[in-house]
């Protein structure tokens, strides 16, 4: 378990090495997306001393990278009715972030503490969570590993399986004082022209500190290992499965992308 602000700091660098190896052996797709990522959230952290709205603007694009690289990833392994989910679309990726916002927030209580396993030889993330996360006691030193990290079932009562992660995009826009998921994707997706286009009453201004572009990254990071936990598997998992209805749900509810 890591308690220390900079021990997080060091395993969070570790990981973006360990997905940067791993990237050697992954599709073109997702490969150079994937280093793109990377690159920018290091160079969004350089540029905060000296240009705020280029270190949002970078911190941004590498979030985006990271969500096209999830889109790549299931489209790649042949899931069903996502033809119109496009890595290309800055709302259709802001649709995947705020998704996976709202889903792990679900699943927060179950994932406290855990551990990645990265096998460079079987190009592959496996994930380790210890039983203490399940209330066990003394189960801390012990832990659960599913053969397929996100090949698990979220079932809630009396709510269809296809629908059991719309409840949590409606909290996520609650929470975030939007008053529907619609308008926080929008949102979003303009966060970059707020930065780069002046307003009829000002020139654009960020206020962007490290500890939100880390916070991006964090969750970058969190949609590059889903991106290969997906890419790992030949088969279809059902936590993806369960996730695209509700994908579909926030895209079918956006204007096209003009």
């Amino acid at each position: 378990m890591i308690e220390n602000r900079d021990d997080v700091e060091q395993e969070k660098l570790r990981v973006c090495d360990a997905l940067v190896r791993l990237s050697d052996d992954l599709p073109q797709h997702v490969k150079y997306r994937l280093r793109n990522c990377i690159d920018n959230f290091e160079r969004a952290l350089k540029l905060v001393e000296h240009d705020l709205e280029m270190a949002s603007f970078r911190a941004i694009t590498g979030e985006e990278e990271a969500a096209s690289c999830v889109i790549h990833a299931i489209k790649l392994r042949g899931y069903d009715e996502v033809s119109r989910i496009k890595p290309n679309n800055h709302i259709h990726k802001n649709a995947i972030i705020v998704c996976v916002l709202a889903i792990g927030r679900e699943l927060q209580p179950i994932l406290e503490h855990f551990q990645l396993h990265f096998d460079f030889s079987k190009v592959r993330i496996d994930l380790k969570v210890p039983l203490s996360n399940f209330g066990v006691e003394d189960g801390a030193d012990i832990a659960f590993q599913p053969v397929e990290p996100l090949d698990l079932l979220h079932s809630q009562a009396g709510v269809p399986e296809n629908e059991v992660f719309f409840e949590a995009l409606s909290r996520l826009s609650e929470n975030s004082q939007f008053q529907n998921i619609a308008k926080l994707v929008k949102g979003r997706a303009n966060q970059r022209n707020t930065l780069l286009y002046a307003s009829d009453s000002s020139v654009p201004v960020s206020q962007t500190t490290v500890e939100v572009i880390c916070n991006r990254r964090d969750r970058a990071l969190a949609l590059l290992v889903i991106s290969i936990m997906i890419l790992q598997s030949k088969t279809h998992l059902a936590s993806v499965k369960q996730a695209i209805p509700a994908i579909k749900l926030v895209i079918g509810r956006l204007p096209r992308e003009s």
